[in-house]
């Protein structure tokens, strides 16, 4: 059920911070805006109504005013530190509603114009929400013994900076960019998954009935890419996955060379040394098809990481334009359905304001899924490379050993071979030993490494970028008839 906040003719200030939480719809997006320096320029009617204040007495306050004393400092200081890097910052912030009350949100803040445009949304993750509650109080803690200890509020925030990217990093995330990036897809594929759209109006007519179509539109072109947030969240653990594989790999590869290296030697000083079969393979041969697959992996591993990125990064944009188009649609509704006053409160900038958000979105869109492609198809042909030498490896390596007087097993196990060598010198013995423990049962890794190729190639990207720029345009020719 949802709550609503006292009129604000009842508005205290200094009311109970840890009074009635006031709840609100998935389907009710709301927004803020603020200049650089983090004071109310624009807000919508759901703003108004959770927080209780009426729209005149916030405009040019600072955004803190609806701070809740649930929130630590440092969390503040690492979305600050985001935005005006340039990036986006996503968190689960409790705000403080004029009555006393509170209302849980994710916010995510991004650069707009000179100051900054905030978007909330129901949180949907739920269980991650509460983690990072209890991550809050212990931050606070930090915080209230710094302060005890007699330092000023920059230096309390620091703390409480630095004790909140210790959380962060303990629970996965490299730092606040990482949770951003991270989370908001996931927060938007859910919301999208619960059945949040932007509601079709057929008969909607004016500027701002455009609007409301144009989003519809775009919300329809890029319904294709909400699976890409599912597909690349997994694709980008397999990517981690394998890129550790690489990492192991490498060093195995490196051990092997020694090994042969040790094995050619011994068979230059040892007359009983192992010769190889007609036609057969000699060390120095096995270890330049070794040589050539450690030198394939050598820049693999950074290449993979890099496509990682990239994949991290695609689907935050994804879910960033997602956003933006659900909150401009959804005030454009407002608008017309007179929730919002198209003529009071600069109501045509704060939809010029969610519109340019989205048109940066769907621009830097395009800029990320250019350069996923092109790593895609690189990075394909390199693990196929070093896939087929992996293989081309196998039979040559498995031969020598034979010569050696080993065969390779599943278990790594070798038998004596007529005419071989039968490991009665020690050294030799341990060579031998050495060669066979690396070689293992061969290199099954080819196959996971082929297997990531075609799943990357496969990655299906539906985005129709020249039918979203078209909506886009319809949406700015709108915008310049109210005048914007």
């Amino acid at each position: 059920m949802v709550e609503y906040p006292s009129s604000r003719d009842s508005c205290d200030p200094s009311g109970d911070p840890s009074g009635v939480e006031h709840l609100f719809g998935a389907d009710e997006l709301f927004f803020s805006t603020t200049d650089s320096r983090g004071r109310i320029r624009r807000a919508n009617a759901i703003f108004m109504r959770l927080s209780g204040y009426p729209r005149g007495s916030l405009v040019g306050q600072p955004h803190s005013i609806v701070r809740h004393a649930d929130m630590p400092a440092g969390l503040f200081r690492s979305v600050w530190d985001s935005i005006e890097a340039g990036y986006a910052a996503t968190a689960y912030i409790t705000n403080r509603s004029c009555d006393g009350g509170r209302y849980r949100v994710l916010a995510t803040i991004v650069p707009s114009g000179d100051g900054y445009l905030s978007v909330r949304t129901l949180p949907m993750l739920t269980g991650l929400r509460d983690r990072m509650e209890e991550v809050y109080e212990r931050v606070r803690e930090v915080e209230s013994a710094s302060a005890a200890a007699g330092s000023t509020r920059r230096q309390v925030a620091a703390a409480g900076n630095s004790a909140l990217l210790a959380e962060l990093r303990g629970l996965g995330y490299a730092d606040a960019v990482s949770f951003t990036r991270q989370v908001l897809p996931e927060e938007v594929a859910a919301l999208v998954a619960s059945g949040v759209g932007i509601p079709d109006r057929p008969g909607a007519t004016g500027p701002v009935g455009r609007v409301l179509t144009a989003m519809n539109a775009v919300e329809e072109e890029t319904s294709g890419l909400v699976g890409v947030l599912e597909e690349g969240r997994s694709l980008v653990e397999v990517l981690g996955r394998r890129a550790d594989q690489i990492d192991r790999l490498s060093q195995r590869l490196g051990e092997l060379r020694q090994a042969l290296r040790r094995l050619g030697e011994e068979s230059q000083e040892q007359a009983s040394a192992p010769q190889p079969a007609q036609g057969g393979q000699t060390w120095r041969e096995v270890d330049a098809l070794v040589l050539e697959c450690a030198e394939q992996l050598r820049p693999l591993h950074g290449q993979v990481e890099e496509l990682r990125g990239d994949v991290d990064s695609v689907r935050f944009a994804i879910a960033l334009m997602r956003l933006h188009n659900l909150a401009a649609g959804f005030f454009a509704l407002q608008l017309l359905e007179g929730d919002d006053e198209l003529g009071a409160n600069d109501a045509v900038g704060s939809l010029v304001e969610l519109c340019t958000a989205l048109e940066a979105g769907a621009a830097s869109l395009t800029r990320r899924l250019d350069l996923l492609s092109a790593r895609s198809d690189l990075v394909a042909e390199e693990l196929e490379a070093v896939a087929g030498s992996l293989a081309a490896t196998t039979a040559p390596l498995a031969e020598l050993l034979r010569a050696a007087g080993s065969t390779i097993g599943p278990d790594g196990s070798g038998t004596a071979a007529p005419g071989g060598y039968d490991g009665d010198n020690e050294d030799d013995g341990d060579a031998v030993a050495a060669v066979r423990a690396l070689a293992g049962d061969g290199f099954p890794q080819a196959r996971d490494l082929a297997d990531l190729a075609g799943r990357v190639r496969d990655l299906d990207l539906p985005y129709q970028e020249e039918r979203v720029d078209a909506r886009l345009e319809e949406v700015r020719a709108a915008l310049a008839e109210l005048g914007a």
